[in-house]
């Protein structure tokens, strides 16, 4: 990946270990986790006789938003480029060639191409200047410091759910910088960028503290009905439990990628009959989906995407969510698990405080993994046909009821790119599992 210029026809290479230097014209996208080496050579010809003054080699972590909902008399869009990451390779005087007449300027010679090497490592953190904005807790620039997963590219091979909008790149930058006057910044004379991918490791985040008022579920119920216009048959609840975090292999330095590791999910079905002669219903369809949505702004971000109530950094800030499925069980749901009735005891029960949940849609669940997926993902549990009611009648008498378990593996679609849960100045990453069971009347 060189640049010609025309001037001076200087070339600028960067090459990465790893690179097929038989495959002319193409360069494969590396990807890079945590504390992994990033080596390779800048190669730096030219056609004729150059003075020069150094060699800069960097790498470069950028975010980039923008808006382009903008309604204003403006002649850009919103837009901003941050960045969060910048390391710079240092280079030896040896390493250059001998100086001409002054010993701050280097010749290069026609047919004698110079190879500086480089050598870059993943870091686990950031340093705290790359998140000096305000912020409303201690947990925002802890999680701003945290390295983030590229994400919005379009080199990468599949799909990572995000739009052109918001885009966190990594890269290698060299520049041939010629002599500089006095007070005067020196002259790019050539200049090449070699971009990359980062999947950085991470921990899983605990589960999810689901209160009432959070936007996700862990239970819902529905209250079921022998037609439309037919009587109470009974209330059934499903229940879910939060799954563990999807797990995604250390990413290969070049080549195909392996799959990530499945997730187990486990259901429980409650059925409260209104009358002890009524049956357990059907069960249908059972889908589960995975959605991703991606926050960004133009401002930074003073506190973490609020997964509770659902709402985005502030005011500035767009939202994109994407939808992929992750399994789908055709009815009856996962090989028509048994109903187990249990009987009413023998005795009284009194009040036990619980109350009932509300209505049945997936709730929140995984985070990142060994670089995580998500450091910790939403989940949703919905049921078509809900809201749970107490076990006792008037007189405080315990009812039979029927009980299942349904046990779903969940794993990751191949076709995409999956991005860890993340949050950034600009940019977050985030997951919310879905779950729809289809119900019938028995009979």
């Amino acid at each position: 990946m060189g640049h010609l210029t025309p001037p001076t026809l200087q070339t600028v290479d960067i090459s990465l270990s790893g690179d097929n230097h038989s495959a002319k014209g193409y360069r494969p996208i590396h990807t890079y986790t945590t504390y992994d080496d990033i080596r390779g050579h800048v190669t730096i010809s030219t056609l004729t006789r150059t003075l020069f003054s150094h060699i800069e080699v960097s790498l470069f972590g950028t975010t980039r938003t923008a808006h382009t909902d903008h309604t204003g008399p403006i002649i850009d869009e919103p837009h901003v480029t941050h960045t969060f990451l910048r390391m710079a390779m240092p280079i030896p005087r040896s390493a250059y060639p001998s100086p001409s007449s002054s010993n701050d300027t280097y010749l290069f010679n026609p047919g004698c191409p110079l190879s500086i090497p480089f050598h870059f490592v993943v870091p686990a953190r950031l340093l705290p200047y790359a998140c000096r904005h305000e912020h409303s807790s201690a947990s925002v620039p802890e999680a701003h410091t945290q390295l983030p997963a590229s994400l919005g590219s379009f080199l990468l091979p599949r799909d990572d759910l995000a739009f052109e909008l918001a885009n966190v790149s990594y890269s290698i930058h060299a520049k041939l910088l010629g002599p500089s006057p006095t007070n005067k910044p020196s002259k790019t004379l050539a200049q090449a960028t070699r971009r990359f991918h980062v999947l950085p490791a991470s921990e899983e985040a605990p589960p999810l503290l689901v209160l009432k008022e959070s936007q996700y579920l862990l239970s819902k119920s529905k209250t079921m009905r022998k037609g439309m216009f037919g009587g109470n048959l009974g209330t059934i609840t499903l229940t879910a439990s939060q799954p563990r975090a999807f797990s995604l292999p250390p990413p290969r330095i070049c080549g195909p990628l392996v799959p990530s590791s499945p997730t187990d999910l486990t259901l429980t079905l409650h059925f409260d009959p209104t009358d002890p002669s009524c049956e357990p219903p059907r069960l249908g369809a059972l889908s589960a989906w995975i959605r991703a949505t991606t926050v960004h702004s133009i401002n930074p971000a003073s506190r973490i995407p609020d997964q509770e109530l659902g709402s985005p950094y502030d005011s500035h800030s767009r939202t994109f969510k994407a939808c992929v499925e992750l399994a789908a069980q055709d009815g009856p749901a996962v090989a028509a698990p048994l109903w187990r009735v249990v009987p009413a005891p023998k005795y009284a029960r009194g009040d036990s405080g619980y109350s009932s949940a509300e209505s049945l849609s997936p709730s929140p669940s995984p985070r990142s993994s060994s670089t995580p997926l998500a450091a910790s993902m939403g989940l949703n549990v919905s049921v078509s046909a809900a809201s749970a009611n107490e076990d006792e009648d008037e007189l405080g008498e315990m009812k039979p009821y029927y009980t299942t378990t349904i046990t779903l593996r969940l794993a990751l679609a191949p076709s995409k790119t999956w991005i860890p849960t993340f949050h950034s100045c600009f940019v977050s990453r985030l997951y919310t599992l879905l779950l729809e069971l289809v119900v019938h009347p028995p009979g």
